[in-house]
């Protein structure tokens, strides 16, 4: 027997009536701001503990402090690359600040400062502009071809809940990130545009005076998030640990989240003044930039348990997250390109 529906009575309440004013449906971006960030009750806002094994998912920092430790290590290399008395990491989502006190742990001298999800941007930023696993909870649209044509996800409100509606793109810029695919090849096919991603970066480069923009998420480079075998998108849902395809459920209460296209980040980084210096997965970033770091454990812990060995291999192993994670760096001004790998 399935699970009863836990959903928040008061956000489902909200979304109705948001569907009401909108005239019948909303995009699927709008519902998912709704469920993940109103004021209230939404899932990041509501006060509810979401991370670690009593929560819905696991993050890298959740895994432990080597994280932060080797974070530490690479922040202190930029500081030194770009020679700005000013030099801070602005962490935007830092989700109560546990990396920073593993970071600040071994690395105390470095200016940190956190920049919460909704609060409003510095106006002016040196150093580095940090995030872990803030672009992929951030709304997306959806989109699926319908007869040849790209048509947008909307949700109507029903008597027993939600459903879906396919209606004409409600932003140009939706029909110019999707200009180039084959569409008459495309029937059926179904993924999500993350604009909000790319106005996210726009704005922190508008006020980056020069450093870099280091990003870590779930996600693929344009090839492969627009693959065949992705035909379903990438829009996933957690609760309890449990993955599932359906946000209609338990909202409020479950996770939703969906991979972010880093082809798209770095051509919105390159209009934006910012020049990709590193793509790559997690694992690789954190054994070339951690490996003094890593080397000492596994040396220190040889042939014994050690929950610091352990996290190595969560954070690094293609199976875990050294894979699934995806690492931009872009830089904006002249500090030294050799940082480079």
């Amino acid at each position: 027997m399935p699970a009863p529906d836990s959903s928040v009575p008061e956000l489902v309440a909200e979304i109705r009536a948001d569907i009401a004013r909108a005239g019948g449906h909303i995009t699927f971006a709008r519902f998912m701001e709704l469920a993940l960030y109103q004021p209230q009750f939404g899932y990041y806002t509501g006060g509810a503990a979401r991370i670690g094994r009593h929560g819905d998912f696991f993050t890298s920092v959740s895994v432990g402090p080597l994280f932060g430790r080797i974070l530490a290590g690479f922040f202190r290399k930029l500081r030194a690359a770009s020679g700005a008395a000013d030099f801070a990491v602005w962490e935007f989502g830092g989700r109560g600040g546990e990396l920073r006190a593993d970071a600040l742990a071994v690395a105390p001298d470095l200016p940190w400062h956190i920049v919460e999800a909704g609060a409003p941007l510095p106006g002016a930023m040196t150093g580095c502009v940090f995030s872990n696993e803030l672009l992929d909870a951030l709304p997306v649209h959806r989109v699926q071809v319908q007869g040849g044509a790209w048509r947008e996800v909307f949700v109507a409100a029903t008597a027993a809940g939600f459903a879906e509606e396919l209606a004409p793109l409600s932003d140009p810029r939706l029909a110019e990130a999707l200009a180039d695919l084959p569409v008459a090849q495309m029937e059926g096919y179904r993924t999500e545009i993350n604009l909000r991603a790319q106005e996210w970066l726009a704005q922190v480069a508008a006020r980056l005076r020069r450093g870099w923009v280091l990003t870590f998420d779930y996600g693929l480079a344009r090839d492969e998030y627009f693959a065949p075998h992705r035909r379903a998108g990438h829009l996933q849902c957690y609760r309890r640990h449990v993955r599932h395809g359906d946000p209609f459920l338990d909202i409020g209460a479950q996770d939703l989240t969906a991979h972010v296209d880093f082809s798209a980040l770095m051509a919105c980084g390159r209009a934006q003044g910012l020049e990709t210096v590193r793509f790559c997965a997690q694992g690789e970033f954190l054994l070339d930039e951690g490996a003094e770091v890593v080397r000492e454990i596994i040396e220190r812990d040889a042939g014994k348990y050690s929950p610091e060995r352990n996290a190595i291999h969560q954070l690094v192993h293609p199976a875990h997250m050294g894979r699934a994670f995806q690492v931009l760096l872009q830089r904006k001004g002249g500090e030294s390109a050799a940082l480079t790998h």
